[in-house]
């Protein structure tokens, strides 16, 4: 702890905010994601959202970052290979390993899922201003990196 920086003693308020605004978004994407016609699930989305990200990635690599189990997601992605939106294809250097690749079909679906979010996020920031907007970010920025970190270490995060 630096020299003039007091100890934070958070309550259980934090916890349970951080809860309740998380499944808020969740349910706020999906109705935005009914709204939007694509046919697109919160679970496709997140799918999606990572392949943006790194296209490529095998089923693994996948379930991981979405935080899905193996099984439902692989019900998932193969929905979305019935819907043309990513295709399964050998991995060059080991052909046991299937890595998931995005399909030219997504960019039909790429204004629509972005209206939804961009939607999606006014409704959450209405009334905000530009630099409470701007404060948000960094705190959240903050509290990531210090999440971050402490995975990188396997630590328990502290305060």
């Amino acid at each position: 702890m630096s020299a003039g920086k007091a100890k934070i003693e958070p309550d259980q308020e934090f916890g349970w905010l951080q809860r309740d605004v998380y499944r808020l978004f969740q349910r706020a994407w999906d109705r935005q994601l009914q709204a939007s016609g694509t046919g697109i699930t919160v679970p496709q989305s997140r799918v999606l959202a990572e392949l943006r990200q790194n296209d490529g990635l095998t089923q693994t690599e996948l379930a991981d970052l979405v935080m899905m189990e193996k099984a439902p997601l692989g019900r998932v992605i193969d929905r979305m290979e019935e819907q043309g939106l990513v295709t399964r294809r050998a991995d060059p250097a080991d052909r046991r390993v299937r890595r998931v690749h995005l399909t030219d079909a997504l960019d039909r679906l790429y204004d629509p899922l972005w209206e939804a979010a961009f939607s999606m996020f006014g409704t959450a920031l209405k009334d905000f201003t530009p630099e409470e907007y701007a404060t948000l970010v960094a705190l959240l920025q903050r509290i990531k990196a210090n999440l971050e970190a402490a995975d990188r270490q396997g630590d328990a995060p502290s305060l």
